[in-house]
């Protein structure tokens, strides 16, 4: 299943509506694996929302 938020104006509520939809399905009672992408290329600001820890990584 694909699922896109999308809308040609700023200020909408798509990052809301989008992080809101991935969280429920990540903790639904059949959870999914929703894989997120903020495609904002002015302001992608979903890790605002879901505040990720970022590890570095070393090989």
């Amino acid at each position: 299943m694909i699922i896109t938020i999308a809308s040609g104006k700023g200020g909408t509520g798509k990052t809301t509506v989008a992080v809101s939809l991935a969280l429920s399905l990540a903790e639904s009672v059949n959870p999914a694996n929703p894989l997120f992408l903020d495609c904002d290329v002015e302001e992608p600001n979903a890790a605002l929302f879901l505040r990720p820890t970022i590890q570095e990584r070393r090989e």
